[in-house]
């Protein structure tokens, strides 16, 4: 009776799993559950086995080994926040679960990737070998959803350093979209992009009761980044999360709030640098986001936009000669892309060092949607009040 309902149970779970779409999940918990009814079973052989606690013992060590690199590989990974750039969402300290079944788990590239595994393969590996090589061509396996514009994942940089350089950022814009900022408010299709209350941005405030405004910004735990005086009023400089402005606002002792904007010009120049586009972090764009077949005209605006795409992540070779493009020293008047990209932007936005400043996040690079804040740990001590806490 014990075994039918165990057995009724399972197949519910295996039911629900496969209905979601994770069929890999689901043939794979069917091949443990005939591992451990063969292992319970009464062949010769794992009766044997069981009988022999060494043996067994070494059996159920290696399973749990492998148990741990499949959690880490399939399932869930935890990751360190090493910098202000999520503020308010994230802080330095914050330690974060990153859920890989939401866009299904990318398969390891090369063995350097897996878990204990990597570590095995360093001390065997040749030291010219280079640890950034895929072995393995790039597959996802299928998740509950995909990426949409305002979830906070986990990367690989497309661009800097190793495989083990991971950023944590705001997605604003998937393959196929138009991503535009405009005097700092982000522009997703058109479409004012929806923002938590917690994203961060400079802002100038007048003030006319100072004695006042201190005593609330103090109770808001909100630092002044700077006080001018003008007359007999008082403007200052905030990094504010726009529920703080909503605070701040309401009160009668604010004037007006305005966001504080980066000058033109160019030192203040993004991705790409050049007098023809002069995008700033605080007016950026348009710029179609590239989806795997989507194809561009090669235009001298098109060029500067994805060139350095192209060239160091679609693994082509694009230049420009005396007005003529050439892809892979052959005349081209199109391009069309092998990879999906994503636009990411730290909550944190004009002390964010993300996709305003070195491009585009190809799909295979995506580790996990981050979903949780563990508990936080900084200079302070432990931040009780960051236990548990959900990220959106």
């Amino acid at each position: 009776m014990k075994r039918k309902i165990q057995l009724a149970v399972f197949s519910v779970i295996e039911l629900m799993i496969a209905f979601s779409g994770l069929y890999w999940l689901a043939i794979g918990a069917i091949l443990a559950f005939l591992i451990v009814l063969l292992f319970r079973s009464n062949l010769s052989v794992f009766v044997w086995i069981r009988s022999h606690s060494y043996v067994s013992s070494l059996i159920l060590l290696v399973g749990v080994f492998l148990l741990a690199i499949s959690v880490r590989v399939f399932f869930i990974e935890i990751f360190s926040i090493p910098s202000g750039s999520m503020e308010n969402t994230l802080f330095p300290g914050d330690k974060v679960l990153v859920n890989k079944l939401n866009y299904g788990p990318a398969l390891p590239k090369s063995p350097f990737e897996i878990p204990w595994i990597n570590l095995i393969w360093y001390l065997s590996a040749n030291i010219t070998t280079n640890m950034d090589s895929a072995y393995w061509d790039y597959h996802r396996l299928s998740g509950f959803s995909s990426v949409i514009p305002g979830d906070v994942t986990v990367f690989m940089h497309p661009l800097w350093g190793k495989r083990d350089n991971f950023f944590i950022k705001r997605c604003v814009a998937i393959p196929g979209d138009t991503i535009q900022i405009k005097n700092g408010v982000v522009f997703d299709n058109r479409k004012t992009l929806t923002i938590p209350d917690l994203v961060k941005q400079p802002c100038n405030m007048k003030i006319n009761n100072w004695p006042v405004f201190q005593k609330l910004t103090d109770s808001l735990e909100i630092e002044a980044l700077g006080i001018n005086a003008r007359g007999n009023n008082q403007y200052v400089g905030f990094n504010l999360t726009s529920l703080q402005q909503k605070q701040l606002n309401k009160n009668h002792c604010v004037d007006s709030v305005s966001m504080d904007l980066v000058n033109n010009g160019p030192t203040q120049w993004v991705d790409p640098k050049d007098s023809k586009l002069a995008w700033t972090i605080d007016n950026y764009g348009p710029m179609v986001i590239p989806r795997k077949g989507m194809t561009v005209h090669l235009t001298p605006i098109n060029y500067l936009i994805y060139q350095q795409t192209i060239n160091r992540l679609e693994k082509a070779k694009i230049e420009e000669k005396n007005g003529i493009f050439y892809l892979n020293n052959q005349p081209a008047t199109t391009y069309t892309f092998k990879l999906n990209y994503y636009f990411m932007m730290g909550d944190n936005r004009h002390n964010s060092n993300d996709s305003r400043y070195w491009g585009l996040v190809p799909e295979e690079n995506i580790v996990g949607k981050a979903v949780a804040v563990l508990f936080s740990n900084n200079d302070t001590g432990i931040q009780w009040n960051r236990l548990f806490k959900r990220i959106i």
